[in-house]
């Protein structure tokens, strides 16, 4: 199931606010980690979100969930985001996945996070070009988490 790249993010709050330090960055570098892992553990037959990342300067972005948050600026996001597009329940199976993410990542912050993303060879550095506003490929985004990183 493909769900708004908001919702994602209103699972990592409802969840993990009291306890995870939930930035706007922190939020969507865990978002578009989460899109990786899917792609890759699922052998990119399915997608998490029904948004692609678009290479922005500060790395991956998915617009619609940048747009929902960015007047928190750096503060903590304590509340779930207002969703208006539609109304979505995550099912078990992806909780579970979702929560993998949380006890991988959830403990470092979004520099950190965000600095994962702008590694050499990430998707992110293949197209990124200043004010491009690239999409990231999910085929490139595949092969990254496919075979670069470790499994979670």
């Amino acid at each position: 199931m493909t769900y708004n790249p908001t919702t994602v993010a209103n699972y990592f709050i409802d969840k993990h606010s009291k306890t995870g330090n939930l930035t706007p960055m922190k939020i969507i570098k865990l978002t578009y980690i989460a899109y990786g892992w899917y792609l890759a553990l699922t052998d990119k037959k399915e997608r998490l979100l029904d948004e692609s990342p678009i290479a922005w300067d500060f790395g991956p972005v998915f617009p619609s969930l940048y747009y929902s948050i960015k007047q928190y600026k750096k503060e903590k996001i304590t509340e779930k985001i207002p969703n208006a597009l539609k109304d979505e329940k995550i099912t078990s199976e992806d909780e579970k996945f979702l929560d993998k993410i949380w006890e991988v990542y959830g403990r470092f912050d979004g520099i950190y996070l965000s600095a994962l993303t702008h590694n050499d060879g990430t998707p992110w550095r293949k197209v990124y070009r200043k004010d491009s506003n690239a999409v990231i490929s999910d085929d490139d985004i595949f092969e990254h988490y496919k075979t670069k990183l470790k499994p979670i």
